[in-house]
């Protein structure tokens, strides 16, 4: 499944880049920590300053690597695949005596490993640090490094997926961040415009955007507050379930696509030209609901509705000519 020789021709393709960004992933939390219980000691010996309490405390939901660890995902998915596309290196490490699966697993692996690595190297310097310093509490460390690995790899594994469906590292990132909000484009907007032509009170909107919506929305699980314990919830453990599913769901794509596509159209949006047609058509209808739910929000008419509705199939149609039918 991974080639040794393979895989150590990805490791020193991009070696510094990968070493320089598992030392900032790994060292980032622990350097913050300590940072925090400096800055701790420092206000316990000036009397001017006021402290909660007489015990330093950390509180992992704030730390910025667990917040921002996606990036890494998302960077690492985008350099293997986009990236290395741009630079006209995939048809080379496609020629290469091993089969696409095999190339397939080898880049996903490596990848997906590293970001693994980088969290439990982090877990463990931090765990250290808090069975040194004994702080009074730490809210969030067992679950929020979870939670941070598991959306991760669930972001690594759909720009990986995007990436082997598409032409160019833009393409790989557009294509990526649509995935991430797509059921809000495909289920959300058309049950705004539901509400708007029932014209209810909205209430029931709100519960199936919290029930229905979120929790099957990548995006969902950056952008809003992962250890709140109002968040609306499917079943116990859903917010590590889901990104699991997922994860393996895009792997899964990003497998039969990679082993599928055709070379031969590198610089287009997208590799499968059967793909066009209805991703364009997608953009459109998007563009319309969207701007018809402007429109009728800014000024509550039905002709706002229909300007904004007219608008946004104008944008939606040339956005999605310039994106999908320009080779780069």
């Amino acid at each position: 499944m991974v080639k040794r020789q393979l895989l150590y021709k990805e490791w020193k393709q991009s070696e510094l880049t990968f070493i320089l960004v598992m030392l900032v992933a790994a060292l980032a939390t622990p350097f913050a920590f300590l940072m925090e219980y400096s800055s701790f000691q420092t206000c316990l010996n000036d009397t001017e300053c006021i402290v909660d309490a007489p015990r330093f405390s950390y509180i992992f939901k704030t730390d910025p690597f667990l917040s921002l660890s996606w990036l890494m995902g998302i960077f690492f998915a985008v350099m293997q695949l986009g990236f290395e596309r741009n630079k006209g290196q995939m048809d080379f490490t496609l020629s290469l005596p091993f089969s696409r699966s095999t190339i397939y697993h080898t880049k996903f692996f490596l990848g997906a490993g590293i970001i693994a690595v980088a969290h439990a190297v982090s877990y463990v310097l931090t765990y250290l640090l808090i069975l040194g310093l004994n702080p009074l509490e730490t809210p969030g460390f067992h679950n929020g490094y979870i939670i941070s690995l598991v959306s991760s790899l669930m972001f690594y594994s759909l720009f990986f997926a995007a990436g082997t469906l598409t032409g160019s590292s833009i393409s790989q990132a557009i294509v990526g961040f649509s995935t991430a909000i797509l059921p809000f484009l495909v289920i959300g907007l058309p049950l705004v415009h539901v509400d708007f032509i029932i014209k209810t009170s909205g209430s029931w909107l709100d519960k199936s955007f919290a029930y229905l919506i979120s929790p099957i929305s990548p995006i969902n699980y950056i952008i809003d507050e992962p250890f709140r314990s109002d968040y609306p919830l499917w079943f116990s453990g859903e917010k590590i379930i889901i990104p699991i599913v997922m994860v393996v769901l895009f792997y899964l794509i990003g497998l039969i696509s990679f082993i599928k596509h055709p070379i031969e159209r590198n610089g287009r949006f997208f590799l499968y030209s059967s793909m066009d047609r209805p991703i364009q058509i997608m953009v459109i209808v998007f563009g319309v609901l969207g701007f018809g739910w402007f429109g009728f929000s800014s000024d509550n008419s039905i002709f706002g509705y229909i300007v904004g509705m007219l608008i946004g199939g104008v944008v939606g149609a040339l956005t999605s000519y310039f994106l999908i039918y320009r080779k780069r």
